[in-house]
């Protein structure tokens, strides 16, 4: 819209208004916040690697997204979400991965559920992130109606949403965010998901260490709904998914 007076207005795309409304997802969880150092050395070498084999760069957040998975599986306690007085334990590890994308000429983010990803690779995964990349951008299923909710009525729309077991069954209860997008930077990014656990990719750093080589180090911030998780079992969860990135699987 045209300006006048010093300003302009615009109107936010339904995928602005869905990513606004989608944070009362996480307005009224009681949340743990977890600021760890992920060794990325073995498996950024092992990309570099495949990279010079076959011209193919793999994603990071992929990779992430895979050791967040194979942690899942082996932690079915945590692919789980509160439903009033009950939780509800998922079959199937899904981890959604977020992309940045430009949807009605605005920044939006597009979510990529990686279903199954327990059982893929990183090719498999990095393979379906692409693809996403690749094609049209566009909306999930529910932001069409998004611009008719009164913004009174979010909170309550969106607090049935995360209760919700269908949506838990096509989005999971894991995600996945890179707001470093690799960068030489230091510090954690704070962008807590939807869900049970998620993940958020800061900057990566390289470190000298004791032995004279250098060490590529991501800082990682965990968050887990305490509702669903406590202390010490987000604390072997958030090991084991250290130990899952230093192996550097991507096969």
């Amino acid at each position: 819209m045209a300006g006048r007076g010093g300003y302009r207005l615009q109107r936010l795309s339904r995928a602005r208004l869905a990513l606004a409304a989608g944070q009362e997802m996480t307005r009224k969880r009681h949340l743990m916040f977890a600021l760890v150092e992920a060794d990325l050395t073995e498996p950024l070498r092992r990309m570099a690697d495949h990279k010079a084999r076959s011209g193919e760069s793999l994603s990071l957040s992929g990779y992430v997204a895979t050791c967040l998975a194979r942690t899942l599986r082996e932690f079915p306690e945590v692919n789980a979400f509160r439903r009033g007085r009950s939780l509800v334990l998922l079959d199937e590890v899904i981890v959604v991965v977020l992309l940045e994308r430009r949807i009605d000429a605005q920044s939006a983010v597009a979510y990529v559920p990686i279903r199954g990803a327990d059982r893929k690779t990183l090719v498999d995964v990095t393979h379906e992130i692409r693809a996403e990349q690749a094609a049209e951008p566009r909306i999930v299923a529910g932001q069409r109606w998004m611009e008719s909710v009164p913004v009174i009525l979010t909170p309550l729309v969106f607090g049935i949403a995360s209760r919700s077991i269908g949506w838990a069954l096509k989005f999971g209860v894991a995600g996945v965010n890179n707001v470093g997008v690799g960068q030489e930077v230091t510090g954690w990014g704070l962008a807590p998901g939807a869900g049970t656990v998620a993940v958020t990719i800061g900057g990566i750093e390289s470190r000298p260490s004791s032995d004279g080589t250098i060490r590529r180090i991501a800082h990682l911030t965990l968050s887990f709904d305490h509702d669903v998780v406590d202390g010490a079992p987000a604390a072997r969860f958030a090991a084991r998914l250290l130990e899952h990135h230093a192996a550097g699987q991507i096969a």
